[in-house]
């Protein structure tokens, strides 16, 4: 099973707290969890129109279920011209939810593969 997870990930600076001299900062806010990739995507349109109303948005920065080259565009940001240093990430990330003991199965099998292609590799040379 598959859902789309979309979130905003801020970044910014702040004063230093206590003795930690960093000023870079980020926070990340999950918008929602949804069923589809065409729920995410008009989510997330609607999200960036209230983004717009704070940064600059371009009219061709949106979330698309086809893009240029015939794949989902999942993540939009305003890293050309961030707002008084202020940059975003929005961005819809699939999240797969998967069988634990299969997936520990699948990984062992993937080092199992990678074991004899690496010995195969070794006798060609």
């Amino acid at each position: 099973m598959q859902k789309e997870l979309l979130e905003i990930e801020f970044r910014y600076h702040d004063r230093p707290i206590g003795s930690c001299p960093a000023t870079s900062c980020s926070k990340t806010i999950a918008i929602g969890i949804f069923d589809t990739l065409e729920e995410a995507v008009k989510a997330g349109n609607e999200t960036l129109k209230v983004l717009s109303e704070h940064f600059q948005v371009r009219s061709d920065d949106r979330f698309k279920v086809r893009g240029l080259f015939g794949t989902p565009d999942r993540l939009v940001t305003n890293c050309c011209y961030t707002t008084k240093g202020i940059a975003y990430f929005a961005r819809i990330t699939p999240l797969k939810f998967d069988d634990l003991s299969e997936t520990i199965a699948e990984t062992f099998k993937a080092y199992d593969r990678y074991r004899q292609y690496r010995r195969e590799q070794e006798s060609d040379e």
